[in-house]
């Protein structure tokens, strides 16, 4: 199979499995809220929405095994290869154990009046946080499973086995309408158990078709080989960590002034923004390999040219199904849900714009992890995306309205852009005055002006049918974004890539 149209078969596989797990998230949040109501499942995503965010931990931790792996196989090593799953798997056991103690020690501070809960409902949360710490716990340790997976490039079935974890999440919504009591446990407990069958499905494939993952505790430990993998892991997870507790922690700053209903609006703007922004990080996870290697090989040239590139498709990907929520988020809402919490459509179109910033440059911060050297870059980033909180305290204190905190989420994503492409300069040389223009710029540039343009049919053309004028006006404004966005930001060498990967489709479909 040629790198082509392996990146082919394995974004084809990764889109099929988001569009399955959209329908299939799409479903069950309508169930869940209906069978929990707005409080029960605010009080969730409260507290058991951790299990949720750890999505973004769990990728960016797999990068960390996955680079060192990327690496190994590129130098045809087996012996160091099978060291690398080894010391990752030990990494990760470690930093499941640090987690999950660290959660346990946090629950004292969380469920003795710091958290707005109503206090028959204490102790069912109490039941759900410990369950979480459990899938906390599992979600960790079958990181170097994904990461094996995505080394080998068999993108494939990674997406078969996250869409059977989907299936079953959604069995767990079905039964919360034949369910009688304990409701919330149950759909908590059930959530436990599709995330668990997911780690052993992926378990028995590596350890049955991957010789490295086939793990031998005895024998001789690289010391050297694990002081750098679990410096690096650490200096990761101290981003990802970061990553969870801002995304966690507006929810608890929202709860401890507005109450679980606006948690409810919270929980359902943040999946309405991961079915968006989960299309452009497919890209990243397909390029990150190819962004490795090139670095083990020493061509920094092509490692910033795919960085590049991903990053522009990533943008691309990202409008492309951003542009038609934020204009339709009213009646989006009113057509998947039966009961739209307050300030859900404020939240749903001011997170979606923060994270759109961030996939401006996907690609350059995985250039920054095939360097290695990540420890100031992880410090400073940290810094940016936890400090949203503090303000927002102090903020909501003052009366502020519950969106100010997604208003400073924007401008920290902002911020992590800047000290992103100056790091990217001073470790991978990158050029970043071209980067800001051509990359930044022209692209914003682009996504504002189709949006405009798109509010402006949206107002004054007169489609009497809802469904019709969402339809007509989406396809015609993704049509000129889309035309406009190949010929005015895509390079020429990017544009031949484009091309070429499209050529390789069409002949191995010739053959067939």
């Amino acid at each position: 199979m040629t790198q082509s149209f392996r990146v082919l078969v394995n974004t084809g596989a990764l889109y099929l499995k988001i569009i399955i797990n959209a329908l299939v998230t799409l479903v069950s949040t309508r169930i869940a809220l209906q069978a929990l109501g707005v409080d029960s499942y605010g009080l969730y995503n409260l507290i058991a929405g951790v299990i949720t965010l750890l999505a973004f931990f769990n990728g960016a931790l797999m990068v960390s095994s996955q680079r060192f792996l990327s690496i190994a196989m590129g130098e045809k090593d087996n012996i160091k290869l099978s060291n690398v799953f080894k010391i990752s798997f030990i990494v990760h056991l470690l930093l499941g154990l640090i987690v999950a103690v660290l959660f346990k020690a946090l629950q004292p501070l969380l469920f003795n009046g710091f958290l707005n809960i109503e206090p028959e409902m204490v102790q069912v949360a109490k039941r759900v946080f410990d369950i979480m710490i459990i899938s906390s716990f599992v979600t960790i340790c079958t990181i170097p499973y994904n990461a094996a997976i995505n080394a080998r490039e068999e993108l494939w079935f990674f997406s078969i086995s996250e869409v059977i974890v989907s299936i079953l999440k959604l069995g767990a919504a079905v039964y919360l309408l034949y369910a009688t009591t304990d409701l919330l446990l149950t759909y908590t407990v059930l959530m436990l158990f599709a995330i668990s069958v997911g780690g052993l499905i992926k378990y028995i494939w590596c350890i049955r078709r991957y010789p490295e993952c086939r793990i031998k505790l005895r024998g001789h430990l690289d010391k050297n080989l694990f002081k750098e993998m679990f410096s690096f892991a650490g200096w990761n997870t101290l981003g990802s960590l970061a990553m969870v507790a801002r995304s966690q922690g507006i929810a608890v700053v929202l709860n401890v002034f507005f109450g679980t209903v606006v948690n409810a609006a919270y929980a359902i703007a943040n999946q309405v923004n991961a079915l968006v922004i989960t299309f452009a990080g497919t890209l990243t996870t397909v390029f990150t390999p190819m962004i490795v290697k090139a670095r083990g090989e020493g061509d920094n040239d092509k490692m910033l040219f795919i960085a590049i590139f991903s990053s522009k498709i990533a943008f691309f990907l990202s409008c492309f199904f951003a542009l038609p929520v934020l204009v339709f988020t009213p009646f989006i809402l009113d057509l998947w849900l039966t009961n739209v919490p307050k300030y859900t459509i404020e939240f749903c179109q001011v997170i979606i714009v923060s994270f759109l910033i961030t996939q401006l440059f996907p690609g350059i911060t995985r250039a920054l992890y095939a360097e290695g050297n990540i420890k100031w870059y992880q410090i400073v980033i940290s810094i940016l995306l936890l400090s949203i909180l503090p303000l927002g305290f102090v903020f909501f204190s003052y009366g502020f309205s519950p969106i100010l905190i997604f208003i400073l989420l924007v401008f920290a994503q902002f911020f992590t852009l800047v000290f992103t492409v100056y790091f990217a300069k001073r470790k991978v040389n990158l050029d970043y005055k071209k980067f800001y223009i051509l990359s930044v710029l022209y692209p914003c540039l682009l996504f504002v002006g189709v949006f405009m343009v798109t509010v402006f049919l949206k107002n004054t053309m007169s489609i009497t049918n809802s469904y019709l004028e969402f339809v007509t006006i989406s396809l015609f404004s993704l049509l000129i974004f889309t035309i406009l966005y190949i010929k005015l930001i895509f390079t020429t060498k990017e544009s031949g890539l484009l091309v070429n990967l499209i050529k390789s489709l069409k002949s191995k479909i010739m053959k067939y």
